[in-house]
């Protein structure tokens, strides 16, 4: 496991946010494309402090991150138990399989109509949206982690007298752990973009609601800090999950390989 499987550090992807800006500012400076259309990042952030004030904004990035963090915790719970249980269990495999397959390929966005006939405007129906963007790249993940297992590492810890439960949890699910890991973190993108997509459609406050809001009222310069903020944020938080939860618990991995 390198670096390159974590996406590289931190410094790397800001050293490439701040070249992103650069050049955005470059092209703001000489009007390639019409302000009004696309400010600059100068106007952007001029535009962000007037109309949008610190505790809005915060406000906003707050109740995002716990729909998310809601959504994407139940979510990646059920995945990953799903997910071992049909990679463990063959029978009941088989059963799950075809079901998972045959809704895994909806978007989740094409849920939101139900999701608020079922459980109206509020929490619950975007929660739902999020648990969805969520729960599929988890659990295809750590099935896949679970079937892929090396059958000799099985038969050596077989062969240590481990059967059971005890071969279940002290041997398979740490095989597992990278695959499992890796969906951790395509699911918690997922659920960043559905989180947006339900805020933009119905929702009073959220940073979606705020890019909506936005484009009602002509802001331009609003959606588009709306839009890098979200990047932003998703950016951190993925490297946070990268950074202090995988690598600690995959340690032994990352310094083998390393």
């Amino acid at each position: 496991m390198s670096d390159r499987t974590f996406g590289g550090g931190l410094w790397a992807s800001w050293a490439g946010f701040i070249t992103l800006l650069l050049v955005w500012q470059i092209i703001s400076v000489t009007k390639l494309i019409n302000p009004a259309i696309f400010p600059g990042p100068a106007g952007v952030v001029e535009a962000a402090v007037r109309d949008v004030p610190l505790n809005r904004l915060l406000q906003h990035i707050g109740i995002s991150l716990f729909r998310v963090a809601t959504g994407f915790s139940i979510g990646a719970a059920a995945g990953i138990m799903i997910g071992i249980a049909s990679g463990w269990y063959y029978r009941l495999g088989s059963i799950l399989r075809t079901p998972i397959e045959l809704i895994r390929p909806i978007p989740p966005l094409a849920w939101i109509p139900i999701a608020i006939i079922w459980l109206g405007l509020g929490e619950p129906s975007k929660v739902l949206i999020i648990f969805l963007g969520a729960f599929f790249p988890v659990v295809t993940n750590t099935y896949k982690g679970m079937v892929n297992i090396d059958p000799n590492v099985i038969r050596a810890a077989q062969i240590l007298g481990l059967k059971g439960r005890q071969l279940l949890l002290r041997v398979a699910v740490p095989a597992s752990l990278p695959d499992i890991a890796t969906g951790m973190r395509i699911g918690w993108s997922y659920s960043f973009g559905c989180m947006v997509a339900a805020e933009l459609i119905a929702a009073k406050s959220g940073l979606g609601y705020l890019i909506m809001n936005a484009r009602q009222t002509g802001q331009v310069a609003v959606i588009v800090y709306g839009v890098i903020l979200i990047g932003v944020i998703n950016l951190v938080t993925d490297f946070l999950i990268q950074e202090v939860v995988i690598k600690r618990k995959l340690r032994w991995q990352y310094s083998a390989a390393s």
